[in-house]
């Protein structure tokens, strides 16, 4: 099973917002959520989650990573639950204390509303990413007790970016995988998210197929479930290796011309998507960094 839309996954877990953006939640003793989208919609992910959880407030925000588009609304989270505690990786916490790394964010957080104009959801555009405490770091092997039966477990799935944890809820299967295990898009394509360094993206990408979860959350646009996780995790297996071997042929084929290389690309990828997409000069900053990764890998 795939799910394309926000509520309900499977009994307690919830996939909130707008599935392009999602926020995810596991209610319980100690309600968790994992990642917080863009700023801008930091209003409406608050009415998602007090729709469920009423007046209770969550204990935890886990984040997979420190990009703009998983912890926009951290600030508003903590604004409205000041007990909650946000659980990242050390290298998160120091990426968010880096002003030049905030004024990134703030900025790809600003280039979004186009994206979010589009999904009819409403939104604020005067909220400002601002940067937060990262109140809890966990690194591999940590398991963070949520009440007497649920346990996360915390998995380093770096490549994608060298901040990035995945989440494994023990007792449910549910794996929140971030872009580390790739992102597909409308039209099937699996886009190999290896900004940071190639084969430590493959590495993980194999580590959390060997997981075997029964639920798989990627960052944005849908949940799979049951036998299509498994054909979701080949896929993007296969994705990986053909996008190395796509950036190889460009590479010989335009005598290492990055400017050739990144329109060719950009063609496949993004201009052919239907969307809803990354806003463009995200996807660009993203796609330079994911060529470059391939060819360190090759050198």
């Amino acid at each position: 099973m795939i799910h394309h839309q926000r509520g309900k996954i499977v009994d307690d877990f919830y996939a909130l917002g707008h599935p392009a953006i999602p926020v995810y939640l596991l209610d319980g003793p100690s309600p968790v959520i994992f990642d917080a989208g863009f700023t801008m919609l930091g209003d409406f992910y608050i009415g998602e989650i007090e729709r469920i959880l009423g007046e209770r407030q969550p204990a935890f925000c886990f984040l997979t990573h420190a990009h703009f588009d998983h912890c926009g609304a951290v600030a508003a989270f903590k604004s409205r639950y000041p007990l909650m505690q946000v659980v990242a990786a050390e290298k998160a916490k120091e990426i968010l204390q880096r002003p030049s790394a905030v004024d990134r964010i703030r900025f790809l957080n600003a280039a979004a509303e186009p994206l979010v104009k589009q999904t009819g959801i409403a939104y604020n555009s005067d909220r400002r990413f601002e940067t937060f405490p990262v109140d809890r770091v966990v690194q591999e092997g940590d398991r963070v007790e949520i009440s007497t039966n649920c346990v996360v477990k915390v998995i380093e799935s770096p490549g994608h970016t060298w901040d990035c944890l995945s989440y494994l809820i023990a007792g449910k299967s549910i794996l929140l995988s971030s872009e580390a295990a790739g992102q597909a898009d409308t039209t099937g394509y699996i886009v190999s998210d290896c900004l940071a360094d190639y084969d430590c993206y493959l590495d993980s990408l194999l580590k959390l197929k060997a997981l075997e979860p029964d639920i798989l959350c990627p960052g944005h646009l849908f949940v799979y479930r049951g036998a299509d996780t498994i054909d979701y995790l080949e896929r993007a297996q296969a994705a990986c290796i053909d996008f190395r071997r796509l950036v190889e042929s460009l590479t010989e084929a335009a005598v290492g011309d990055m400017a050739v290389i990144i329109q060719r690309i950009k063609a496949i990828e993004y201009d052919s998507n239907p969307g809803p997409k990354q806003p463009e000069p995200a996807y660009l900053i993203n796609l330079a960094a994911r060529i470059k990764a391939v060819l360190n890998a090759v050198r």
